[in-house]
């Protein structure tokens, strides 16, 4: 008896191409549906650690900064089909990142700090600013009696005057995300959100005419006025001020560990400033006097103190500023974020929860982030694609080469239409002398006088469907003295059967085919998902 090891390699095609086909499914399923929900598992809300005291109570308000919502005007400089595919991977990279945040985290209210749209002060149409707040509110679905907040951005409603900009922009905004200046009382804190956009306007107007914020005649209405008439009025509440635009700070301040890169710089350009002016700031400052700051527009994290102006003895000296990052993957940074803000306080009794603290309440707030898109497009799906047509060429690049070699090596004795007994070739020759001979002749009968062997019966055409659909592959080896095999039948859109005699390019081309649509299919499943759900 004589053995031979299982030939294992070069791998049958349909093992390479459902290989590839299994580890890229596994891949877009995780990196885009559950890397979401993963990344968010390490996000909680900052009252965690809290004591869960009966008079205790927590409102829980999520914090987003600069969705910003691109449209055909976002990259002027790109074709169509580029501007949609731009366009259609952003908005299903908010969906889903909407769509985790708002699912895991269950705020009690959301605050949006403004550049809702990245156009929404261009000049269009009504019933395209329709469509394109329409688009906003789709993308950011909110469940049933869950109060939003909302902020202008100087994308909103523009910053300076220049045809570029909608005259409308102001009362567009107004009509569909409310008062552009405006407080409410949350969890026995004030929420005040101040229309920093108006405020640098008003600001250079004021300074342009030498007034101080004292003497200065406040547009009616306007942020100035607003910030004005809150401030007379007594506020037992501790006091969170939201500001889309976020306020000076001295050169070169440190914001943190957290922050990706870089500083906010005072600066200003096309529609766009940086930071308010020491002034304004001060104003706020001094007239508001925050428990804690939130503001956007830089699109990264940024954490800085501001000094109080005329402290007194019963209250604090400094408040934290805190710039929360873009919730958007198309603002420059790799990782987009929010913040999350616990509103807590003890009070005398369970029956409401806007009576007055019996201890002074506190803000707690912190970051979360997001995946890192760009990153996984970049470091996860390029490299895997490079990859995997690497992988596919060398294989087909092996399978011609052993297919020439066989050709070569091919001799006239290896003819199907005669045999030639070899004696000392022992068993081996025997059994493919038997193999050849047709079935149901002897070998007496096997001569050249009958050279052709009998018609072979066709194949009933279901066998044939079925062979397209699937294709097997077996190894065979001795195991206990007896000769053994394994068949294994997996689907493939183009079985092995044939493929060996086309060329390397068709065969390559016709393998990256085949590996890629499936993969393709779920990911097209899973965006409409995300789309419609």
């Amino acid at each position: 008896m004589s053995g031979h090891s299982p030939k294992l390699w070069p791998l049958p095609r349909v093992i390479v191409v459902n290989g590839f086909r299994a580890v890229w499914i596994i891949v877009v399923l995780w990196y885009e549906i559950y890397a979401f929900d993963h990344v968010l598992h390490a996000c909680q809300w900052p009252d965690i650690h809290q004591p869960n005291a009966p008079d205790f109570r927590i409102a829980r308000v999520l914090v987003v900064a600069d969705p910003q919502i691109i449209d055909h005007r976002s990259y002027p400089d790109r074709g169509f089909l580029l501007k949609a595919l731009s366009q259609f991977i952003i908005d299903l990279n908010l969906r889903r990142s909407w769509r985790s945040t708002i699912g895991r985290l269950q705020p009690d209210a959301v605050v949006f700090l403004g550049d809702l749209m990245d156009n929404g002060r261009a000049s269009m149409t009504d019933n395209e600013y329709n469509a394109y707040v329409a688009r906003f509110f789709d993308i950011f679905k909110m469940r049933e009696h869950l109060p939003a907040f909302f902020l202008p951005g100087n994308h909103d409603i523009g910053l300076g005057e220049t045809n570029s900009f909608s005259p409308q922009a102001g009362e567009r905004y107004i009509s569909y995300f409310g008062p552009r200046n405006h407080h409410v009382s949350i969890g026995n804190h004030t929420l005040l959100f101040v229309d920093s956009v108006s405020l640098v306007e008003e600001d250079f107007i004021r300074a342009d005419r030498g007034y101080s914020y004292d003497h200065w005649p406040a547009v009616a209405g306007g942020p100035v006025d607003f910030v004005k008439r809150f401030a007379s009025n007594e506020h037992a509440n501790p006091i969170v001020l939201f500001t889309h635009i976020p306020l000076a700070r001295p050169l070169g301040t440190d914001c943190g560990s957290l922050r990706e890169r870089g500083t906010i710089r005072q600066g200003w350009g096309f529609g766009y400033q940086n930071t308010l002016s020491y002034e304004a700031s001060q104003f706020l400052l001094g007239s508001v006097r925050p428990s804690l700051i939130l503001s956007g527009d830089d699109h990264d994290y940024c954490e800085c103190s501001h000094s109080l102006p005329l402290p007194s003895a019963s209250s604090p000296t400094t408040v934290k500023e805190i710039t929360v990052k873009s919730f958007s993957m198309a603002m420059g940074i790799r990782r987009p974020g929010f913040q999350l803000l616990s509103l807590t306080s003890t009070i005398p009794s369970a029956e409401i929860l806007t009576q007055l603290p019996k201890s002074p309440p506190s803000p707690l707030d912190t970051p979360c982030f997001l995946p890192d898109q760009l990153g996984i497009y970049l470091s996860v799906y390029i490299p895997f694609i490079v990859l995997s047509l690497l992988s596919l060429l060398a294989f087909n690049i092996h399978r011609h080469r052993n297919r020439n070699n066989k050709r070569h090596q091919r001799r006239p004795e290896d003819s199907p239409r005669f045999s030639y007994r070899d004696h000392s070739a022992g068993h081996a020759t025997n059994e493919y002398e038997i193999s050849r001979r047709p079935f149901g002749r002897s070998h007496a009968e096997y001569t050249d006088e009958d050279p052709l062997p009998p018609p072979v019966t066709k194949q009933p055409a279901r066998s044939s469907k079925l062979r397209s659909r699937f294709s097997s592959s077996s190894w065979s080896f001795y195991l206990l003295g007896r000769r053994r095999r394994i068949t294994v039948t997996m689907p493939c859109s183009r079985v092995d059967r044939g493929m060996h005699d086309v060329g390397l390019l068709r065969g390559f081309l016709s393998d990256v085919l085949d590996v890629a649509w499936p993969p393709a299919l779920v990911f097209c499943v899973a965006a409409w998902w995300t789309m419609h759900f």
